[in-house]
Order: C-alpha cells, then structure tokens, then sequence
C-alpha cells in the first residue's frame, strides 16, 4: 500500500470510497478548509489522481501548471509536490522542457492487464472462500446493495460511481484472503483497469458493464465453493475484456 512512509499519501480517504470500499459520491474539486490534518499537496494530488483515474484529465493531456493551479485554486508548490507523486504511481510523466502529461496506454498495456488479472484474480477469488469469515462478508453485500442501487437510479454521468463501486469489491474480495500484498496487487490492477474502463465507456456509454457477476462471486464466496468462485471470477474477468476489446481500433 502507498502510504506517507513512502512519501505518497494515502489515496481511498477521498477518491469516492469510505473505509468498506462502497462507492458514497462524487468528491468535487475543491479543496478542504480545514487543512489541520493533511497537507495541501496531499489533498491536491487525491483530488487530481481522482480526475486522472475517472479520466477527467484524459491520457496523454498536457497538464499546463497555470491552468491546474487556478483550477484547484492552489500555489505551484503544492501543484509540484503533488505530480512527483502521480509520476511515481505511473499516473503522469513528466518530461523535461515539456511539462507534466496524463499518463496514455495502449493496446499491449491491456492485454497485459488482463493476462494479469487471469493469473492473480481467480486465485484470489479461491483464497478468500477458505480464508474469509461471515463478519466480513457483510462488506461485500453492502457493495452488491449498492451497485444495484446505482444501476437502477439511471442518474447521468454514474459511470464513475459503477466503477468506484467495481474497484470496491475486487480489493474487498482480496481483503478476504489476509494477505496484504494481494490487496496491493488488485489495487493496483484496477486503478489501471478503471481508467481505461471510463475511457472506453465516454464512447460507448449505453453498454457499459454493470458489475453483473458480482453476486455470483459473492455467493460463492459465501458458501465456500472455491472452484464456482474462481470460474465466476473468470467469468467477470473475461466480460470485461470482451467489452473493450475493440479499444484503439
């Protein structure tokens, strides 16, 4: 997990998740008045690592330091400080005498996301049915509660909110397993995913997936069956897939 220790903040206080990963609103681009607690570069890079990963800033977008500063209404110092942690994330490059850029990625870049996910998340699926235990499976039905709620309100612009809520529960999922270098991995794995998730869904945003085999992963989970629980979690893997697979064409 990124943390201050490493010299970059911690992310999920305010990137549209509380502390059980359900998705509980947008966060606007504003930065808090009471700023006792956390550094002003700490809240500034939450707030733009939020708008990269929702795709706000849009890959490959040049990121022109009077515009974000005036934008987020804060001083170079901050704006500075908060892109040297985006940089080490992968989030932006910054290129010398050219300025700072919305990290892009291509079509090798998502195959081998997903080659990845096919490795890593069908075992974690299996892990958490042997490791999990009925008091943390509340935090899952939370998750799949919500998920129907946000695919039933038909609100404009929920996309973000769905894949909040899809990035909820496969780090939940992997929380299940007890083993914290697993949950790093799926997090990791699905900021990337949700920002070519939410590019792809600006052009086709009346197919955008629902999180519709969530259920069947939860319900396997809860009644122990790894073998139904891995199968469901490539299931959902490989619909994901399918769905941007006409990406860069």
């Amino acid at each position: 997990m990124i943390g201050p220790d490493s010299a970059i903040p911690p992310v999920f206080s305010q990137i549209g998740l509380n502390s059980n990963y359900i998705f509980t609103g947008p966060t606007m681009p504003t930065i808090a008045k009471d700023r006792s607690t956390k550094k002003l570069s700490e809240q500034i890079y939450e707030l733009m690592r939020k708008d990269i990963i929702e795709c706000t800033l849009e890959p490959g977008e040049l990121l022109e330091e009077t515009v974000i500063t005036e934008h987020y209404q804060i001083g170079r110092t901050p704006f500075r400080e908060a892109c040297h942690w985006l940089e080490a994330e992968g989030l932006i490059e910054i290129i010398p005498h050219r300025g700072c850029f919305v990290g892009s990625f291509s079509n090798k870049d998502i195959n081998d996301l997903f080659e990845l996910r096919m490795i890593v998340e069908p075992q974690v699926a299996e892990l958490a049915c042997l490791r999990s235990h009925a008091a943390q499976l509340q935090v899952l039905e939370k998750n799949i509660a919500e998920a129907q709620r946000l695919t039933k309100s038909k609100r404009p612009n929920t996309n973000p909110n769905i894949n909040w809520n899809s990035m909820g529960f496969h780090v939940e999922v992997a929380r299940l397993t007890q083993n914290q270098e697993l949950q790093n991995v799926i997090e990791a794995i699905h900021t990337k995913l949700m920002r070519i998730v939410m590019f792809t869904a600006r052009r086709t945003p009346e197919n955008f997936p629902f999180n519709a085999i969530h259920p069947e992963i939860y319900e396997a989970i809860r009644a122990g069956k790894s073998a139904e629980a891995r199968k469901a979690m490539i299931k959902d893997i490989e619909g994901a897939r399918k769905w941007i697979s006409d990406f860069g064409r």
